[in-house]
């Protein structure tokens, strides 16, 4: 409780006298529509590695842009990576350094149902931090599956 005292703005107090409790508990909350997301699967988890390390390797100017398949990458992630890899060439000509991935979380594995109503396409949600270029950056992407036949594609990619 939050209670005005002289010689203070405010002062969080405590009442000795009543214990509220914490309230609802989340499973009493209603969820939405959507199912809550799955595990990614071992093969996705591969996959979204894979995309990530050799997107931000083009970004930081350790490998050329034009590795970033246009099957595998979005043309709004391979213009980002573009942009960014010239600016550190222009930073640092000499040398690009390395790319370490210090982290990366899938936080969820959600299936889009399609027009008919099937399981359609397979999202990712990826976050996580790599060192590069001298300094700690932080990274978020989506990462999309149309079917089980189609290769993984990033489509959103953000650096922090």
């Amino acid at each position: 409780m939050l209670s005005t005292l002289p010689g203070h703005v405010h002062m969080k107090s405590v009442d000795p006298r009543g214990h509220r409790t914490a309230g609802p508990s989340p499973r009493d909350r209603p969820r939405g529509t959507f199912s809550p997301s799955t595990p990614a699967s071992p093969e996705s988890r591969r996959a979204s590695h894979h995309l990530v390390v050799v997107c931000l390797e083009a970004a930081f100017a350790v490998r050329p842009p034009t590795q970033l398949r246009m099957s595998e990458y979005s043309a709004q992630v391979r213009q980002l990576v573009q942009i960014r890899h010239r600016r550190i060439l222009r930073e640092r000509p000499a040398r690009s350094g390395r790319v370490t991935l210090t982290s990366l979380h899938i936080r969820r594995e959600d299936s889009v149902p399609d027009d008919t109503g099937a399981t359609g396409r397979k999202i990712l949600e990826v976050c996580g931090s790599t060192h590069a270029a001298g300094r700690r950056w932080a990274f978020a992407a989506r990462i999309e599956r149309d079917s089980g036949t189609r290769p993984w594609r990033m489509t959103v990619l953000r650096l922090f």
